[in-house]
């Protein structure tokens, strides 16, 4: 089973993952995990990214900003396309993804990529069997603390927080619209963490149950 939280950068997406696999194995029984690109620097689980010669917050941080724009939306896909192609869940094991192309997609349209384009690349990928949408304003992520990064503020170097705001408003819109159009369940985010944990759980429990059946 693929489950995707979904949400801009800062909305806590990882800590909330974090949780719910641990909720899965002890309340369900089920084995589970997660599913991020930074996996992808395990040359013995994916044998085919050995070639990429540099370490994840190199590439992530300092060379993605730097790709053109088409390219880097490509090369983005290609990461989460090995993933999910070599690593799809087994048997009954539950697959936590943090974003998924969803995420890639409202980030590379809110820098200005073409979204019908973007949605075409992105129809090889298969549909989660539940997404969650975790909506926050990046403006209450800021006041959080959170540090940014290039690629999170418009791939702009000095990650000032109006940099940040401003790419992180048009992520978040794309993301609504998204959200509106695949009828994905919106969650408040800016709640608290046990907050946000307990209406992930309700959404994903019924789901679980009949995996674990």
């Amino acid at each position: 089973m693929l489950i995707n939280i979904l949400g801009s950068d800062g909305g806590g997406k990882t800590t909330q993952i974090a949780q719910l696999i641990q909720w899965t194995q002890q309340t369900f029984g089920l084995p589970a995990r997660s599913l991020v690109k930074r996996d992808l620097f395990d040359a013995g689980r994916f044998p085919e990214s050995a070639f990429f010669g540099c370490d994840y917050e190199t590439l992530a941080h300092r060379l993605l900003p730097q790709m053109p724009a088409e390219g880097r939306a490509l090369w983005l896909f290609y990461m989460n396309a090995v993933l999910i192609r070599g690593a799809p869940p087994q048997g009954r094991e539950v697959v936590f993804l943090d974003g998924y192309w969803h995420k890639h997609f409202a980030t590379e349209a809110a820098l200005g990529l073409d979204t019908q384009w973007l949605l075409d690349v992105c129809r090889c990928f298969p549909e989660p069997d539940l997404t969650l949408l975790l909506d926050i304003d990046p403006r209450v992520t800021v006041a959080r603390g959170h540090v940014h990064k290039p690629y999170e503020s418009g791939c702009d170097f000095e990650c000032s927080d109006a940099s940040f705001i401003r790419q992180q408003d048009a992520v978040r819109r794309h993301l609504l619209q998204l959200a509106q159009s695949r009828g994905y369940p919106v969650l408040d985010a800016e709640r608290g963490v046990d907050e946000v944990f307990d209406t992930l759980c309700e959404h994903i429990a019924p789901l679980l149950e009949l995996l674990a059946a």
